[in-house]
């Protein structure tokens, strides 16, 4: 039974494949695998080697110089891993855990999420109308920071913006979420906001801090649903 390629070897091979190197034989230009993988020349070629004693790739010396092609088990590997990394990104992270402490932040939250044009909306798409306010949680875990700007580039529950005759509202990105594991409500991700992404703005359509009994400094953990 053939060895199941390493770690280092699948790295050639997917570098190999960006450069067209897939199941037909490709020229590859002196330096360019190198160049992709951010080794010296020397060490390259010694890849290349490894590769092909392993059964992983062909080598070809034509007019033009030389040309490589991945083999059937080489192909496969690199099939492999990109249906491994499908499955994980399509069904592996389908929640974000937050945990933040409790401020009291500009109390403009409450106001705009009652605005007729955003309060039917949410109902509609959420299934509830927001209570006044909003959950203002303070992250400091980096690593909460880092997923609180991911949901920017995630898809979510999308509540349009509105014109009222006087001023237009940008449109408002949600997720929906379980707030302190007994309340079910909403993350709000919204562009224009005077927050930064330390901070994680929460609706319900309850008085979160009543149903909580939390108060400003208290820890508040959140989840995330992304699917």
């Amino acid at each position: 039974m053939a060895k199941e390629p390493t770690r280092q070897q699948l790295s050639s091979l997917v570098a190999l494949a960006r450069l067209r190197a897939g199941a037909s034989f490709s020229y590859l230009p002196s330096g360019k695998l190198a160049e992709e993988l951010g080794l010296s020349q020397q060490a390259a070629s010694k890849r290349l080697s490894d590769l092909e004693e392993a059964g992983l790739i062909e080598r070809a010396h034509t007019g033009r110089g030389l040309s490589v092609r991945l083999t059937d088990p080489g192909l496969r590997a690199v099939h492999a891993l990109y249906s491994d990394l499908k499955t994980a990104l399509d069904t592996g992270d389908q929640a974000l855990q937050f945990r933040g402490k409790v401020f009291t932040g500009f109390q403009e939250g409450g106001y705009y999420i009652s605005l007729k044009g955003y309060a039917r909306q949410f109902r509609e798409a959420l299934g509830f109308e927001p209570f006044p306010g909003t959950l203002n949680l303070r992250l400091t875990d980096p690593t909460m920071v880092s997923q609180r700007r991911r949901l920017h580039s995630i898809p979510g529950v999308e509540v349009k913006g509105f014109r009222d005759g006087r001023r237009s509202y940008g449109p408002v990105k949600c997720f929906r979420a379980r707030i302190g594991g007994r309340c079910d409500g909403a993350i709000l991700a919204i562009e224009r906001t005077h927050y930064d992404t330390s901070v994680l703005e929460v609706i319900a359509p309850t008085n979160l801090r009543r149903a909580l009994g939390v108060e400003d400094g208290d820890d508040c953990e959140v989840t995330a649903y992304l699917g």
